[in-house]
């Protein structure tokens, strides 16, 4: 049983060659932005699933894996990216994206309370 190809539209051709391009930047000391903007892009465009069972890998775009995907929470800063990328998920209409993904008891409602303590800093 061969593998089935996958046809992409260009404009998700697009999202994906973007986030190919942070791929190396995600774990740059300094590289909230680009993790948020990793992490965003992921979510809103349905692409969760594909990074992390390397399918993206295997269509082409190496090194964008679920080790990419993990760094995003790894550098010391996952509590203000995930408050920033819930943020922009409940200005964005994606928070379906992130409720999905979450599937442990409680975990949704935790990403929920990092954003919503980020807001009383401000």
């Amino acid at each position: 049983m061969g593998s089935r190809a996958v046809i992409r539209s260009s404009s998700e051709r697009k999202i994906i060659d973007k986030l190919h391009a942070l791929r190396r930047k995600v774990g740059l000391e300094n590289g909230i932005k680009y993790r948020v903007e990793f992490l965003a892009l992921a979510f809103k465009h349905g692409l969760v699933k594909d990074i992390c069972n390397y399918r993206l890998w295997d269509e082409g775009w190496e090194e964008l894996g679920e080790r990419t995907f993990d760094t995003c929470f790894e550098m010391g800063d996952s509590k203000e990216v995930i408050a920033m990328v819930v943020t922009q998920a409940r200005n964005e209409d994606f928070l379906d994206a992130i409720r999905e993904y979450c599937n442990v008891p409680g975990a949704f409602e935790r990403w929920l309370g990092y954003a919503d303590g980020q807001m009383e800093l401000f």
